[in-house]
């Protein structure tokens, strides 16, 4: 299925639109029904991996949906940031499954810097990667009109590049966000739970 054939389905819109207003259990459910509908639609595929991923805690889900869209998309420009979200994914289901009484604190440390790590690289291959994306998605489905100012009020767990991977469809825009909103926010980082934020 081509990417123009997924914007038209109903449910991917829907699915869409929930994770933009935080219900991302609806949203797991709708892009579900999109991929049983046409499991070939690699974009849903990797969609629903971000979104188990980085909103819903689940690694295993997450790497499995990033398997699928590796596997559909074998040549994808995005190959590379994939896998290291599979890497990523993989080590926080290590860091999740490791119990208290018998866990080793130093792998832990090691673990979460070598998450760290990873974090890091996969936003400077986000912006190598970025020419190759498909261009703002999110603009031919947005209920919103163009004249309209979109907000949003920070959520646990957001940060400037989860915010602009919902709204423009891709992380290496956050750089608009944060340019909007350099009134309020000290630093690019510090984005503080109930903030609202200008969406340009």
């Amino acid at each position: 299925m081509t990417d123009a054939d997924l914007d038209q389905l109903a449910d991917y819109q829907r699915a869409r639109k929930a994770v933009e207003s935080g219900d991302f259990r609806a949203a797991a459910g709708l892009y579900d029904r999109v991929l049983r509908a046409a499991p070939d639609a690699a974009r849903a595929h990797l969609e629903l991996g971000l979104l188990y991923d980085e909103k819903m805690g689940d690694p295993i889900a997450a790497i499995y949906r990033y398997r699928q869209y590796l596997a559909l998309q074998p040549d994808s420009g995005k190959k590379q940031l994939v896998e290291d979200f599979i890497e990523r994914a993989q080590l926080s289901l290590a860091v999740k499954i490791a119990e208290p009484p018998v866990v080793d604190t130093s792998e832990v440390t090691r673990l979460q810097t070598e998450n760290a790590a990873l974090r890091g690289r996969i936003g400077e291959l986000e912006k190598a990667a970025a020419p190759v994306a498909t261009p703002e998605p999110v603009a031919t489905t947005s209920p919103a009109a163009p004249s309209e100012t979109r907000t949003h009020l920070v959520q646990k767990g957001d940060t400037l590049q989860s915010l602009a991977l919902r709204y423009y469809g891709t992380r290496s825009a956050w750089e608009k966000i944060y340019a909007a909103n350099r009134a309020i926010l000290p630093s690019k980082d510090q984005l503080k739970i109930g903030q609202q934020l200008v969406i340009p």
